[in-house]
């Protein structure tokens, strides 16, 4: 009986360190997509970004770009060092739209380098089916770039029933497919500094 409770409690013991171990683990939605496929969805315009803005004035000591309702003056370096790198994906067949909000405006803008449309239901993610409202403004064959804030991510994650409690960094890039079943797929998030070896790597899988 002694050699039996040790062995259960042994296994229980192995059991308990699997499962910590296990949900240490990154989830795949926090981990940069699949390069490859990643190029192919691109070229077919079945992506859409979800990027957050830079660094907010009001919540740092960093000097600002403008108001202190915007971005930092270092976050708009990143911004545009961003949209560089995005652009060279190419944008001939991408709809880029930001939150009419000054901190996204002042991303989007940088990124781009051109003032971006504004569309208020980038601003507050209130309806419940946030999914929903961005399938129905993607066109057909076109990629989408939606410059918005940390609480819309959280309420994709909500209707996508995808779990990830972190708050997304300045300028972390959600990466979604727009398969209707199910309606969105998200394949993972991009930070700033991650975006040049997601580029580079085409062939990757």
């Amino acid at each position: 009986m002694p050699r039996f409770r040790l062995l259960t409690a042994g296994l229980l013991t192995c059991t308990a360190l699997a499962l910590i171990a296990w949900r240490g683990l990154p989830s795949p939605q926090a981990e940069p997509p699949s390069s490859g496929l990643f190029a192919q969805k691109w070229a077919r315009g079945g992506v859409i970004l979800l990027v957050r803005h830079m660094e907010r004035c009001d919540r740092s000591e960093a000097p600002c770009l403008g108001d202190t309702e915007g971005i930092t003056a270092r976050a708009g370096q990143l911004a545009t060092q961003l949209g560089s790198t995005i652009t060279r994906l190419g944008l001939a067949a991408t709809d880029i739209y930001s939150s009419p909000s000054l901190r996204t405006a002042q991303t989007a803008d940088l990124m781009f380098g051109k003032p971006i449309v504004r569309q208020d239901w980038l601003l507050a993610c209130s309806d419940d089916d946030f999914a929903e409202q961005i399938l129905s403004h993607k066109a057909a064959d076109r990629n989408m770039v939606l410059v918005t804030h940390s609480e819309c991510f959280d309420r994709l994650r909500e209707n996508l029933k995808a779990s990830d409690a972190d708050t997304p960094e300045y300028g972390s890039t959600l990466v979604l497919y727009d398969r209707r079943d199910p309606q969105l797929n998200i394949a993972g998030k991009v930070e700033t500094d991650e975006w040049l070896e997601l580029l580079d790597n085409p062939n990757a899988s």
